[in-house]
């Protein structure tokens, strides 16, 4: 099996060579462009991971200022004709030319309702949820459709699907019947243009902000278009083994990403792994971790770790029948 193949078996939880691996972590919006590309395929190269996931750490160009309920409806994001959009196309293609045909390569991308957090505020965002719904969902409408046009650019680029980072269902931040109204459709809505290509595929990062504890609704998503569906398992107390009887996708994750992944040693990162595949097996599951990599001195030694752990686990697995 290739890279590319390994992976895609995990999302039809079939059997795999050995298990595939995958982490990543924060550039910065500083870098250039060459910049990115090189850091996405030294950490791809030297770690021999299998899958490339291109992270998004330039900001949405979302239009327009909120100063009141109506500027809701005037609100938009740049399309992708824009010079934002082209410089994210253009580091797909050429991570695509350079990482080969052997891998699958998906583009973080965040929803409507994050775009418009970043760009107004997220007290902003939330008073005027709790004020006028209707203005808010129409913004979000606008930038869904945007955002769609930016995913359907992505996959043209040469990406091979979204990996979507599903947030604002955090405990505590709307009754399920405000997130079915407020976030659910515009989620849905960028999935969903993965869904309609061939060969296109979606991961679905279900994640939680800092404010709230990382604690999200894991089970609100359960229909959410997803190959591989990925949560924090130590935020949440839900554990692989409950995802992979809940979701009808491939699990992506395991690992505590403060934890032995940032800190070391060598010693505590493969016995996290092969403890993680100990009780969940090795179908259907590529190791990574709760989120991106998030702390100070990030080694890509430590992530060559987990990954040769879980390329070694199947064959140790082996010996001992």
């Amino acid at each position: 099996m290739n890279k590319a193949q390994r992976v895609r078996a995990v999302m039809r939880r079939e059997k795999v060579d050995h298990v595939p691996a995958g982490f990543w972590f924060h550039y910065g919006p500083s870098y250039t462009e060459e910049e990115m590309i090189e850091a996405h395929l030294r950490l791809f190269l030297e770690t021999d991971m299998d899958v490339v996931k291109i992270m998004q750490d330039y900001s949405y160009p979302v239009t327009g200022s909120i100063s009141c309920a109506q500027d809701w409806y005037q609100i938009g994001i740049k399309g992708t004709d824009s010079e934002e959009f082209s410089k994210m196309a253009r580091i797909i293609s050429k991570i695509r030319e350079r990482a080969g045909e052997e891998v699958l390569i998906f583009q973080t991308m965040f929803g409507p309702m994050k775009a418009a957090s970043i760009a107004f505020g997220d007290d902003v965002l939330m008073r005027y949820c709790r004020e006028d719904p209707e203005a808010v969902k129409a913004g979000l409408k606008r930038l869904s459709d945007g955002l769609c046009q930016w995913a359907q650019g992505y996959l043209d680029a040469g990406a091979d699907g979204i990996y979507y980072s599903a947030q604002f269902g955090e405990v505590g931040r709307f009754a399920r019947r405000e997130w079915e109204e407020l976030v659910k459709p515009w989620d849905l809505a960028v999935l969903n243009v993965a869904c309609g290509m061939e060969d296109k595929y979606n991961i679905l990062h279900i994640c939680g902000e800092p404010e709230y504890d990382f604690a999200v609704h894991v089970d609100r998503y359960g229909d959410y278009p997803a190959d591989l569906v990925n949560w924090s398992v130590k935020d949440n107390g839900y554990g692989l083994e409950r995802g992979r009887d809940y979701f009808k996708a491939g699990i992506l994750g395991g690992m505590d990403n403060k934890g032995n992944i940032l800190k070391g040693p060598g010693e505590a990162i493969r016995k996290e792994v092969t403890d993680i595949l100990e009780r969940f097996g090795t179908k259907g599951i590529m190791i990574g971790a709760d989120c991106t990599i998030q702390g100070e001195g990030i080694r890509l030694d430590f992530i060559r770790e987990a990954v040769k752990a879980a390329h070694e686990y199947v064959e140790k697995e082996e010996e001992r029948v």
